[in-house]
């Protein structure tokens, strides 16, 4: 089975990004053997002058599987690390669901969190109808509203880009398609038309490549190169990214 842990508000601004909580939270939950971090996601959220968060508003979801009966563990590890590494001055909180009790009002919440300036204390009450555990810790525990964000964001298979997949920080320079799935399986390496690569392509990555969440699918996104490039595709730049996707 599926589970999605939402993460956010755990940064301060001279500390830890959440991104970074949350691949350690994933490894510490493969430490435990308590499931298998399949990938994290970002989710870029409303950024309003009267919303607080440390830089840019984004939360963390992490995509693990596991057995039904893990759920337990998933929380107290979730709940665990949090108050262990979480910055004194942020505002943590976590949501965990299990995919089959993820509802559309879940996916809505985290649509509206792109949007509008929503509350704690409805993203608890929403999270405890769908059977999602939730919670906040110090500070305000306002973390919560992007958590369950997060969750609702990647379910909904088209929002968030992955900083972490296995083999994606060893993904940089120059590949054909099939030796760079062999460094990391994406499922799909593509332009916005929906172009593939041949194989014997040379596609440009980079140092950072990102890949995008669309379909419910990873997804690198290329443009072709120039004729004077030694190669055939480059990756779309974050600047370029931030043009068309979150």
């Amino acid at each position: 089975m599926f589970f999605l842990i939402g993460i956010d508000d755990t940064d301060s601004a001279t500390s830890e990004g959440t991104g970074k909580h949350a691949c350690r939270l994933g490894r510490l939950i493969e430490e435990r053997r308590f499931g298998r971090l399949v990938s994290v996601t970002r989710h870029q959220l409303l950024r309003h002058p009267d919303i607080y968060y440390t830089s840019a508003n984004t939360s963390d979801c992490l995509l693990i599987d596991t057995e039904k009966e893990a759920r337990r563990d998933l929380e107290l590890t979730c709940r665990e690390f949090l108050r262990r590494n979480s910055a004194p001055a942020s505002d943590p909180g976590f949501a965990l669901a299990a995919w089959p009790d993820i509802s559309p009002e879940v996916v809505a919440w985290g649509k509206q969190a792109k949007h509008l300036q929503l509350f704690r204390s409805t993203a608890i009450a929403l999270a405890r109808s769908a059977n999602i555990s939730i919670a906040g810790f110090h500070g305000s525990g306002i973390g919560v509203i992007g958590a369950l964000a997060a969750v609702g964001l990647y379910f909904s298979g088209d929002d968030g880009r992955f900083i972490w997949l296995p083999g994606l920080d060893r993904l940089k320079g120059t590949h054909t398609l099939p030796a760079l799935l062999n460094i990391c399986y994406i499922d799909r390496v593509e332009n916005l038309r929906g172009r593939r690569p041949l194989e014997r392509d040379l596609v440009y990555l980079g140092d950072s490549p990102t890949p995008v969440l669309r379909d419910g699918k990873s997804v690198l996104l290329l443009d072709a190169a120039s004729r004077e490039d030694p190669y055939q595709w480059r990756v779309l730049t974050p600047g370029e990214l931030d043009k068309i996707s979150n």
